[in-house]
């Protein structure tokens, strides 16, 4: 009987598979793994470099079985790339997860280091007698070139003016400045345009772009949304210089401040800027998911200078960005309260703050959904009745009632507002950036190559980041922020690629001088009007733009600035010299969108018909900026110009030159008005002659006296045609290079 049990065991003990000697036969098998999935290089939140880290698995999950289906290659995840292990091999990692992955833990390497790419490092410290010219100087001095002198007054007066507040000075401003000798007389006109409630406007716009403002949805429905009261807050932040920490802040997270005020609730419409689908049958929860991983891509780009988006469907395949971190950033903003139900979309985009009595926000609930279903009956007949809807009575009444409904809206103000949800909904790595394919959950948190986040309590809130963007101790916000400040004065920043601060991005041409400005705008106290301030000041802004033969041989793109850039104005600034030039300019500042003259047909392009109520009176001269905004059809005046569609985050407006534009300078129909009325206002004037009349025109339109050749040919064209060719004139000036061109 002994010599039995013995038998039997000697027979289970062969039919065991032998323990499996990992040095000799997993690690040569494995080790090609480690090139992407080892503690300094987690490729998909994996390392298989400790016994740890697999049992606690990647973005999928903690499931070791999972190794040994990628490795058959039975699922969609299929292990190596582009190639397959023998059988022998794939019968090893499968005996290995078999007998629990037994491993010695002196495998592990060294433990990720931190980057030593230049944007995630500290800012420097700067000497005291530290300064713009002085840096530009020393890198001009290595290729013996210098500045260049000092532009003409006349013309330092309208670029300043004109990138300090979007409009050229007026005849008596440039007169003013002309005559005042006294030292500081440019400081003094600096400061004036920093005071100037336009200022905001000027700079506002520029946030706007970053914040993808719009007055409309998107998609093809593109219907119209209630937002314009955060592009008031942008306006009157910025010029009450309100600390740009907490400009971040209370966009980011001032529905989470102690007892929130209106205006901090009106600032977090910075994150449901978003494009909003609103078809029937679409997935409800696929847009919420597209409009939350928005908001990391834009926080990303307006913050951090990073293309923290590249993250969302795997590892960032340059910068240590992981997949985990991104869904980690998306954490924060999957808690935001929006349309959940299909129901909503008949609705509208909530939450809102509405500023009014439960009785006047009620009435106005009941017009919005009276207004929606009229909008509906309109297009749905229109629709029947193809071409022959324009002629129909019956629709020509039902759009009849349409304008009178319109005209009819409660005067309630009611903007587009983030509020968190009471309990927070799940977050998980979506595999493949596939929002149906669940990985595994993550928490809130942030980029590890920064410092880290400080919170209190179990789970970090949206307003412990909203702090740490502004956190002085993280080196991206402010570099990022005062290179898109230079970029708007020079064409360029000092970092190129103004969105993406990473290894593919362009390094620094002046790394010193970034970080003196970035240091220069925390001590300040998050002042912007500082930073412009100190900008406009330097004599490296104040340089004439004429091109020089000496720089342009050893730096022909002007990187190293021996000389100011000539660019061509915003689009709203094309518009808004012109109503300047014109006399018609409002000096309203804020206010709900405008309807100004628009192209016939210019509108036919979208799906659903909508309505452009062209608006009569002071709305019809308002800056560009106030231009009312359709993302499926743009404004075609502000679109020829290169203005962003209000789409996704720009940080950067190309400026394009096509014939296009000339065309709509010439015959846009609020061009031409603008012509008309230039011309009139010159022919109102008391002036002796031809020519005085168009010393008269230039100044008003370029700020400056005609050349020779400029009057010679001009004042041919009136002596051939009399009083009758000043429109014409007027329209020549208007279409000049000089007109749209910030010297």
């Amino acid at each position: 009987m002994p010599m039995l049990n013995l038998l039997l065991a000697a027979i289970a003990l062969a039919q065991e598979p032998a323990a499996i000697d990992f040095d000799k036969e997993v690690k040569p098998v494995i080790r090609g793994c480690w090139g992407c999935h080892s503690e300094t290089m987690a490729s998909s939140g994996l390392s298989l470099e400790r016994r740890a880290s697999i049992l606690k698995g990647g973005n999928r999950g903690p499931h070791p079985q999972l190794i040994v289906d990628a490795v058959k290659q039975t699922g969609d995840l299929k292990m190596p790339p582009g190639k397959k292990l023998t059988p022998e091999q794939i019968a090893v990692i499968e005996r290995w997860v078999g007998q629990g992955m037994p491993m010695p833990d002196t495998l592990q390497q060294a433990k990720r280091q931190p980057s030593k790419h230049w944007a995630f490092q500290p800012l420097r410290a700067y000497e005291k007698d530290a300064s713009i010219d002085g840096f530009i100087r020393a890198k001009l001095a290595e290729k013996k070139l210098d500045l260049s002198p000092e532009a003409d007054r006349a013309l330092l007066m309208r670029r300043v003016s004109l990138d300090l507040t979007g409009l050229p000075p007026t005849i008596a401003e440039l007169n003013a400045f002309l005559k005042d000798t006294k030292p500081g007389a440019y400081e003094r006109v600096v400061d004036r345009l920093l005071a100037s409630p336009h200022y905001g406007e000027r700079w506002g716009r520029h946030w706007l772009d970053v914040a993808r403002f719009s007055d409309t949805d998107g998609y093809t429905i593109d219907a119209g949304r209630d937002i314009w009261p955060y592009r008031d807050w942008v306006l009157k932040a910025i010029n009450s210089d309100m600390p740009f920490n907490e400009f971040v802040i209370e966009q980011v997270a001032g529905d989470l401040l102690p007892n929130p005020t209106n205006d901090q609730l009106t600032a977090t419409g910075f994150h449901r800027n978003t494009p909003s689908n609103q078809e029937g049958g679409i997935d409800v929860e696929q847009y919420r998911v597209e409009a939350v991983a928005d908001r990391v891509a834009t926080t990303g780009a307006a913050f951090l200078g990073l293309t923290i988006g590249c993250a969302r469907c795997h590892d960032h395949k340059y910068d240590p960005i992981s997949q985990r971190e991104f869904y980690q950033m998306f954490a924060f903003w999957n808690g935001i309260d929006e349309m959940d139900k299909e129901a909503d979309i008949k609705k509208f985009n909530k939450p809102f703050l509405e500023m009014g009595t439960a009785e006047e926000i009620q009435k106005l609930d009941e017009w919005q959904q009276a207004l929606n279903v009229l909008e509906d009956k309109v297009n749905k007949y229109a629709e029947r009745l193809a071409e022959k809807a324009a002629t129909d009575e019956t629709l020509k009444g039902m759009r009849k009632e349409l304008s009178t409904l319109r005209r009819a809206r409660p005067k309630i103000v009611r903007t587009m507002i983030m509020k968190e949800r009471a309990e927070p909904r799940p977050s998980y790595i979506h595999l493949g950036g596939d929002f149906t394919r669940k990985g595994s959950s993550v928490e809130p948190g942030v980029l590890a190559v920064l410092p880290p986040m400080e919170f209190k309590g179990p789970r970090a809130t949206r307003l412990d980041f909203a702090r740490w963007l502004v956190d002085p101790k993280n080196p991206l916000t402010s570099r990022v922020t005062v290179n898109r400040m230079w970029q708007e004065y020079f064409g360029k920043g000092i970092v190129v690629t103004e969105s993406d601060f990473g290894k593919m991005g362009e390094l620094p041409t002046h790394p010193e001088l970034l970080d003196f400005l970035a240091d220069k705008f925390i001590e300040s106290g998050w002042s912007q009007k500082a930073v412009h301030r100190l900008i406009v000041t330097s004599a490296v802004y104040k340089q004439a733009s004429t091109a020089r033969p000496d720089a342009t041989a050893v730096d022909p793109e002007n990187r190293l600035l021996a000389r100011q850039n000539r660019l061509r104005l915003d689009a709203e600034i094309v518009r808004d010299a012109g109503l300047v030039a014109s006399g018609v300019l409002s000096e309203k500042v804020g206010g709900p969108s405008v309807y100004p003259p628009i192209p016939a047909g210019a509108l036919a392009v979208t799906q659903v018909a909508r309505e452009w109520p062209t608006a009569k009176g002071e709305d019809r001269y308002r800056r560009g900026m106030y231009t009312y905004f359709r993302r499926s059809a743009g404004y075609p005046g502000l679109i020829t110009f290169d203005a962003p569609d209000g789409t996704a985050t720009c940080t950067r407006r190309m400026r394009s030159n096509t014939p296009l534009q000339a065309l709509t300078l010439l015959n846009d129909e609020a061009e031409v008005e603008f012509a008309e009325k230039l011309a009139a206002r010159v022919l109102k004037e008391p002036l002796p002659n031809d020519a005085a009349r168009l010393r008269y025109a230039f100044l008003l339109t370029m700020q400056r006296e005609p050349r020779p050749k400029e009057s010679a040919r001009l004042l041919q064209m009136v002596a051939q045609r009399g009083v009758e060719a000043w429109p014409n004139v007027a329209r020549v000036l208007m279409n000049l290079d000089g007109f749209m061109t910030r010297e």
